[in-house]
């Protein structure tokens, strides 16, 4: 898959994926606001599609399926996979929708999963001994979160808090061990991306001791 395709597939919606009009996506879209307002809960489009009747839980399915993939095809971890790969991998994730400033990830918190920023953004941010927040970064569409607990054992340094409506794809590190254990160039790629993040909180811890 060329960069700029993967780069335009990863910001497809779900309505991209299904054969229906951009009427009832837009209907469907109506709704999702409506419950938000009224009861502070998200319902994704694809449930509320089938629960209309206007698509069946299996082309939900494929169409969630092709969607995550692509998703994945924009993280810098998984870019140098095939969209066989990919295929595979995907069935390990699930996507997961936090409203504006929920905090997921906890520090000093065992947590056994990898998250991939499927739509929105986060803040990670340290907590001191006083129990002040340091700021480390803003962190946006495509990029991974918790891929240092995976070869650090689990336990969070950071904390991560929605903020704006987000889209997470979430898999269980024990899900994936075996099929990183075959694709070690995926294990280089995280490695990569946990140095820099390791570097640059060490920046600022030793800028805020």
């Amino acid at each position: 898959m060329a960069e700029e395709d993967k780069k335009t597939s990863q910001h497809k919606k779900l309505g991209d994926y299904l054969v229906v009009s951009r009427g009832v996506i837009n209907n469907a879209v109506e709704k999702q606001i409506n419950s938000y307002t009224s009861s502070g809960t998200y319902r994704p489009i694809g449930e509320l599609l089938v629960e209309q009747g206007v698509i069946s839980k299996e082309e939900l399915e494929n169409s969630l399926r092709n969607q995550r993939i692509a998703r994945l095809a924009g993280c810098p971890v998984f870019a140098s996979l095939s969209r066989a790969e990919l295929a595979t991998m995907s069935k390990y994730f699930t996507e997961v929708q936090y409203p504006p400033g929920e905090q997921f990830i906890m520090q000093g918190e065992d947590d056994p999963s990898l998250y991939v920023i499927a739509s929105g953004s986060v803040e990670v941010f340290h907590l001191d001994n006083s129990g002040n927040e340091i700021p480390i970064a803003t962190v946006g569409e495509g990029e991974p979160i918790g891929e240092m607990g995976y070869f650090s054992g689990e336990r969070r340094n950071a904390c991560v808090r929605t903020i704006e409506p987000t889209m997470l794809l979430r898999a269980e590190y024990k899900d994936l061990t075996r099929y990183f254990e075959n694709a070690p160039r995926v294990a280089h790629a995280f490695m990569q991306v946990i140095n820099h993040r390791k570097q640059v909180l060490e920046q600022i811890s030793s800028a805020n001791e």
